[in-house]
């Protein structure tokens, strides 16, 4: 058995692999802690224009929470109003990146979609200001329905998008109870 091209091949291909590694580490940029163009377009839709920063460390910052793992990032406007950005399951894992802007009474100020990738056509169709609006206002655990609302947190699921619309409303129950345990409306 001739054992040097399965040598070859494998020198080969470990090599490439090394080069691949340096390669991504040399050109990796980690936006966890920048606001990118498009994230900021998303909050000026939200709070208007302004200076916005990322808050990283929560306590030191005068919160009385740690940053929660559902959290991606909180977002302050030179006003004091706060966002949160949520990664949410809809009908695909992690396929609802959300804005959710609050007022200072712990109630919605407004949601902006800051990108999708739940099925196009069906849960793209949560991505409607018509539908985002109807969270606005609300301040209690937001609850999904398929008939028309009869009470103040209830919303209609967006028709053949169930699934990303209860993950719309978790991120907004994760925003509401989680601006709540930081006593952001008390700092």
């Amino acid at each position: 058995m001739n054992i040097k091209p399965t040598v070859v091949l494998s020198t080969v291909t470990t090599v490439i692999s090394a080069l691949l590694i340096v390669a991504h580490n040399l050109t990796y940029v980690d936006t966890s802690c920048i606001i990118t163009p498009k994230l900021e377009d998303k909050c000026i839709a939200l709070m208007g224009a302004g200076e916005y920063s990322i808050i990283t460390d929560w306590t030191g910052a005068g919160y009385s929470i740690e940053k929660p793992d559902s959290i991606s990032k909180l977002i302050l406007k030179d006003d004091g109003t706060t966002a949160f950005e949520i990664v949410a399951n809809g009908y695909n894992k992690g396929g609802l990146d959300l804005l959710i802007a609050m007022n200072e009474d712990g109630s919605v100020k407004g949601i902006e979609v800051v990108s999708i990738t739940e099925t196009p056509g069906l849960g793209t169709n949560v991505n409607d200001q018509d539908f985002l609006s109807l969270f606005g206002g609300i301040s209690d655990k937001a609850v999904i329905v398929k008939k028309t609302p009869s009470a103040n947190n209830e919303v209609e699921a967006v028709t053949g998008a169930t699934y990303s619309s209860k993950g719309v409303a978790s991120a907004v129950n994760t925003a509401i109870s989680t601006f709540r345990e930081m006593g952001a409306g008390n700092r």
